[in-house]
């Protein structure tokens, strides 16, 4: 609930401040690595969810929130299997859960996350809301269209860029969350 409520006033922060980043998934990369693949899911549809009721945030992207949480378990379900080095017995992969996520399986799963999420997102944003996103990310979009008089190609463009940024700022939070939350967990 923690989680939610963070990723909830990060979305708002940066829309107020006029930040050209979302933030609203800024601790399901921890939710996910220190609770598991259900619990990230949730963690995305509730804050996804509550910025529908109080802030009005478009339903659909919920879809890019969602694939956060899923690239994040992949890439820490990755990490925590030991290398063929590293292992005592020859029997197969064995997953130790409580091994200590490092910060690069954060900006790894930040990563994947900046292209599921540039990908969906964008479709989204073309299809459903004519390039008009929140007025955070369109500054991004006006700046690159007068670059490039192609708004297609500023959307997308834009997408990546501020996906990329709010991405690796969710990922460090978020490892430091991870840090905290693994201490009282475990």
């Amino acid at each position: 609930m923690i989680a939610v409520i963070a990723n909830f006033f990060g979305s708002v922060l940066a829309r107020n401040i006029t930040l050209p980043l979302y933030l609203d998934s800024v601790l399901t990369l921890a939710v996910t690595a220190l609770c598991g693949l259900w619990a990230g899911i949730a963690c995305a549809v509730l804050s996804n969810g509550a910025l529908w009721i109080f802030y009005k945030t478009s339903l659909p992207f919920t879809l890019c929130h969602i694939l956060t949480a899923v690239c994040a378990y992949f890439t820490f379900r990755k990490y925590k299997i030991p290398k063929q080095s590293d292992r005592n017995n020859a029997s197969g992969q064995v997953r130790n859960d409580k091994a200590e996520l490092p910060i690069d399986a954060f900006l790894w799963a930040g990563l994947w996350s900046v292209i599921t999420n540039a990908i969906s997102g964008n479709v989204l944003v073309s299809l459903l809301f004519a390039s008009v996103t929140s007025s955070n990310v369109d500054s991004s979009v006006q700046g690159i269209f007068i670059v490039v008089p192609n708004l297609t190609f500023a959307t997308y463009y834009a997408g990546v860029l501020t996906n990329l940024a709010d991405k690796i700022v969710s990922a460090v939070v978020s490892y430091g969350a991870y840090k905290i939350g693994k201490k009282f967990l475990y």
